[in-house]
């Protein structure tokens, strides 16, 4: 088997570090070989990491830490993300919405992590930011330096299109998707999630989370005879 074809995995204790093992493989490839179904993505651990590491970035580090954030847990677009005003961040009674302008210029909502939406909050009442302005203040190249740069400082393997069907800033959306799928086990909620028309796009994220993760969701069933 060549380089090219083994497969790659994070060590636990040591994040951003290879090596090659048949029985842990890196989400950052097709599930098998030339899968067409599978939708690339990177671990939470990874995240967490390249979180950790554009945080510690003197200059604009909070706001790249905040952003990437938001990419992977409100599973959006660049353009999508970059787009957020503090008014777009609205609590209703089950937690925290955030209005989005999606593909084609559709308006949209999604959820978010409470503890995200005070970090946001908190970073806009600090810097004093109007109701309606942006509070990532950048291009959509600057949204991919910022996280391409977070993934190589990181030492985590970013995608290539070329290789693994999608860049390093929507691997982000295609992760969160995946993580929010793991813990809810509802494709339903997924599709409106990502806004996708077709439930056979959401599919894929149903078939990308393996036998095991599939196994755990099902356990938490109890129809408490």
């Amino acid at each position: 088997m060549s380089d090219e074809n083994q497969a790659i995995v994070v060590l636990p204790s040591q994040p951003g570090r290879f090596r090659n093992k048949s029985t842990e493989v890196s989400a950052i490839r097709r599930g098998e070989d030339g899968a067409a179904d599978y939708v690339p993505h990177v671990t939470p651990g990874d995240i967490r990491l390249i979180v950790t590491v554009a945080g510690q970035q003197k200059r604009h580090g909070e706001r790249n830490s905040l952003l990437i954030k938001l990419l992977f847990d409100g599973a959006l677009r660049c353009s999508e993300a970059i787009g957020l005003r503090p008014c777009d961040l609205v609590r209703d009674g089950n937690g925290w919405v955030v209005s989005i302008m999606g593909k084609g210029s559709k308006p949209g909502k999604v959820a978010i992590s409470a503890s995200l939406a005070a970090e946001i909050q908190s970073y806009c009442y600090r810097l004093k930011l109007l109701e309606v302005a942006r509070v990532f203040p950048i291009s959509r190249s600057q949204c991919f330096r910022v996280v391409c740069n977070a993934f190589d400082q990181a030492g985590v393997r970013r995608p290539t299109k070329n290789k693994d069907r999608v860049g390093a800033v929507h691997v982000l959306r295609h992760s969160g998707a995946i993580e929010r799928l793991r813990q809810t086990g509802n494709p339903k909620a997924l599709q409106d999630q990502l806004r996708h028309k077709s439930a056979q796009m959401t599919l894929r994220y149903l078939k990308t989370v393996s036998t095991d993760e599939s196994l755990k969701i099902q356990q938490q069933v109890d129809f408490r005879w």
